[in-house]
């Protein structure tokens, strides 16, 4: 590499921290954890038992009441569920990978996003959101994980994530 190109190379890096670490320094992180709890069970949607034995579901919706220490993530969620489970005894019944979108209101505003996630052969669940917020929350955005080391389907999900604020 020429002594020139390094040196044209060095001063676009400069450059580039110098615009982005004002970007960056505005932004904050608030970290909240609280808890999921199931209000109802899969409606609408499809549903089909393929000749592999794999359980389809496809657009199905779940109620789910969010209670979490940043009240701005607290609220009555709606889950929509796709998933290709495979069938197990009970207690488990079903595992595999499964997928969707989600949405929490409340007064504040709404969050919308989606979520990807798996239910193990043992029958707990790992579920990781990304959302939008909306309303009195536009321009903000929460990551979540939702976990459920149970095979009870409606025992409560144990929630941890953090909303990031890019402008301060």
């Amino acid at each position: 590499m020429s002594r020139s190109v390094f040196k044209l190379s060095v001063a676009l890096l400069l450059i580039l921290f110098v615009l982005v670490a004002p970007a960056a320094a505005m932004t904050t992180r608030t970290e909240y954890a609280g808890t999921e709890y199931y209000v109802g069970p899969i409606t609408g949607g499809r549903q089909w038992l393929s000749e592999d034995g794999v359980l389809h579901i496809r657009g199905g919706e779940e109620a789910y009441r969010d209670e979490v220490s940043d009240p701005r993530l607290s609220g009555d969620s709606l889950v929509t569920v796709n998933a290709n489970f495979h069938l197990a005894e009970p207690p488990v019944y079903v595992y595999g990978r499964m997928w969707g979108t989600f949405r929490i209101e409340n007064d504040g505003g709404y969050w919308e996003g989606h979520w990807v996630g798996e239910r193990t052969e043992q029958g707990s669940s790992y579920i990781r959101t990304v959302l939008h917020g909306h309303g009195g929350y536009d321009g903000l955005l929460a990551r979540a994980d939702y976990v459920r080391e149970t095979p009870n389907p409606t025992a409560p999900f144990i929630v941890s994530g953090v909303v990031v604020n890019p402008g301060g």
